[in-house]
Formats: C-alpha cells, sequence, structure tokens
C-alpha cells in the first residue's frame, strides 16, 4: 500500500523548500533594487539569490538528511557546490563569496569517508578549483586507502590528514599543502608534487617513482619536547623532519626542492633528479643514489654512510660541510 504525502511533507520537502528559497531570494533582491530606487546592479541582487539559495539549501538538507539516500544526499550537496561556484563567479563583492565557501566547507567536514572520496572526484571531474574545499579536508581520516588516481586538485589543502596507503598515481597536487600529512604507503608514482608543501609529511615506504617534486618544501621543522630528537651539527634539538626512509623514488624529479633535514635513509633514489637540492642535515644511510643527479646540490652535515654513491657524484656537488661518509 502507497503511503499518502500530508500537506506538511509536500510543503517542507526539500524540493520544494529549494523552490521557495529561489523565490524568496528574488524578493529579496527586487526589495533591494526597489529600495535603492533602482540602483544597485543588477549583479549584486543576481548574487544575493544565489547566496540565499545556498543557505536555506543548506537549512533544507539539515531538516531532511536522515530521510536522503546517499545519491540523492551527493546530489543535493553537488548542487550547493555549483550554486557556490556560480556565486563566486556573479558576485562583485569577495566577502560574499567567501562567506559562502566557507559555508560549503562546514557542509564538507560532516561527510563520511566514501562521500569525502565522492565529493573530492566531484570537484577534480568537473574542473573545479580546490580552492572551494578549503580546509574542509584538514586533519581528515576519511580517505584512507582511497583510490584518487589522475585526481588533478592542485593546491588542495590536506593538512594533517591521514592518506596512507591512497592511490594518487598520476594525480596533479601541485602547489598543494600536506603538512605533517600521512601518506606512508601511498602510491605517487608519476604525480605531481610540485612546489607542495611537504614538511613533516610521512611517505615512509610510498611508491614515487617517477613522480615530480621539483621546488617541493620539507624541511625540518621545530617540534615539541616530546618529537623526536634530530642531530644538528654537535647537538640533538627536538624537531620533526619528513620521513621519506625506504621510499621508491627512481626517477624522481626533486630540482632545487628545500630537503633539509629530510629521513631518505633506506629510499631507492636511483637515478632521481636532485639538481640544487638543499639536502643539508639530510639522513641518507643506506639510500641508493645510483646514477642520481646531484649538481649543484648542499650536503652539509648529511648523513651518507652506507649510501650507494660515487665520488664522481659527489665532486658535483655545491657544498658537502662535515658530511658523515663510511666507505663500503
Amino acid at each position: 500500500m502507497k503511503r499518502s504525502l500530508s500537506m506538511s511533507q509536500v510543503v517542507f520537502h526539500p524540493s520544494a523548500l529549494a523552490v521557495f528559497s529561489g523565490l524568496l531570494g528574488a524578493l529579496i533582491g527586487f526589495l533591494l533594487n526597489l529600495a535603492s530606487g533602482g540602483k544597485t546592479s543588477q549583479l549584486l541582487w543576481i548574487a544575493l539569490i544565489f547566496a540565499m539559495l545556498f543557505s536555506l539549501s543548506i537549512t533544507a538538507w539539515q531538516g531532511y538528511r536522515q530521510e536522503q539516500t546517499g545519491r540523492q544526499w551527493m546530489t543535493m550537496l553537488q548542487e550547493m557546490v555549483f550554486q557556490t561556484y556560480f556565486l563566486t563567479l556573479l558576485a562583485d563583492k569577495p566577502e560574499i563569496s567567501q562567506l559562502a565557501q566557507q559555508r560549503l566547507g562546514q557542509v564538507l567536514k560532516t561527510l563520511t569517508g566514501d562521500q569525502q572520496v565522492s565529493m573530492v572526484q566531484f570537484f577534480s571531474h568537473n574542473g573545479l578549483s580546490a580552492t572551494f574545499i578549503g580546509d574542509a579536508l584538514q586533519g581528515s581520516t576519511g580517505l584512507v586507502g582511497a583510490d584518487l588516481q589522475q585526481i588533478e586538485l592542485p593546491q588542495i589543502q590536506l593538512a594533517q590528514a591521514n592518506l596512507s596507503r591512497v592511490n594518487l598515481r598520476e594525480a596533479n597536487l601541485s602547489e598543494a599543502i600536506l603538512h605533517r600529512a600521512d601518506l606512508s604507503g601511498a602510491n605517487l608514482s608519476q604525480s605531481s608534487l610540485k612546489k607542495a608543501d611537504l614538511r613533516g609529511v610521512n611517505l615512509q615506504g610510498a611508491n614515487l617513482i617517477g613522480a615530480d617534486l621539483s621546488e617541493s618544501r620539507m624541511t625540518m621543522e621545530k617540534a615539541g619536547r616530546d618529537a623526536p630528537r634530530v642531530q644538528i651539527g654537535a647537538r640533538r634539538y627536538p624537531a620533526l623532519r619528513a620521513n621519506l626512509s625506504h621510499a621508491l623514488l627512481t626517477q624522481a624529479r626533486l630540482r632545487e626542492s628545500n630537503l633539509v633535514g629530510a629521513d631518505f635513509s633506506g629510499a631507492n633514489l636511483q637515478g632521481g633528479d636532485l639538481t640544487r637540492a638543499n639536502l643539508s642535515y639530510a639522513n641518507l644511510q643506506g639510500a641508493d643514489l645510483t646514477g642520481a643527479t646531484l649538481t649543484g646540490a648542499i650536503l652539509d652535515e648529511a648523513d651518507v654512510r652506507a649510501a650507494k654513491v660515487s665520488d664522481e657524484q659527489l665532486q658535483t656537488v655545491v657544498s658537502g660541510k662535515n658530511m658523515q661518509r663510511i666507505e663500503q
């Protein structure tokens, strides 16, 4: 037997609310235009319509989120994304656009793991800027092991996110913020991380074969008292360093990267390009640098004990003060 719908269910259904919110937005825009003697620009009241539609759509979603199927829910959310996108294009005041994006970010933070993956793919496939996601995925734990290969989201904010075992093969994450993110065991082969913020990142055992990390930042930074102590010259300090131990970096490009204090112990850097990279205080114990380019690199205080690197390669570095090395 089919259940009949009451008038209140029809009136307060999300679809009806979306229509009402659009009409209300149009009315507000009309009244503002009327109050200003018709001098308000058309662009502004159109922007206000979208702002009101966006705000009330979120309210409608919040009121009926328990009744939506996963597919319906994602469709509604994706419509909100497009509303925010168009609002950004139409608004002539940055604060309006910023407010809408902040509201969108608040909603994105509530997503489950699968929904976060779906939304990231949605942004990428529709060519939407990662700035719309903002810091909604900062510290996220919902992307562990996700398949995000060939994703196109430069400048995405993923600081402190758990991305262990994620598949980012051939992804474009150039200029991404991955500060202190966990990418252990991740597949980043052939990916682009150019100019990315990788300070304190955990890439232990990650696959970075053929990846482009040119001009990326992995520099060591100060940390709390409980952080592991790192040898810096004659003293040991509590510091956080990028962890690339046992990572696969064959044919990877690290040109002009800031790798100060990074841990490359046991990493495979065969054929890698480290031209003009700063490897001061880096741990390269047991690393395989066979065939790697070190032209113009800085290896001051670096530890290359048991590393597979030739004298000819080391002669091409610009500086290697107090470099630790034991011949095998």
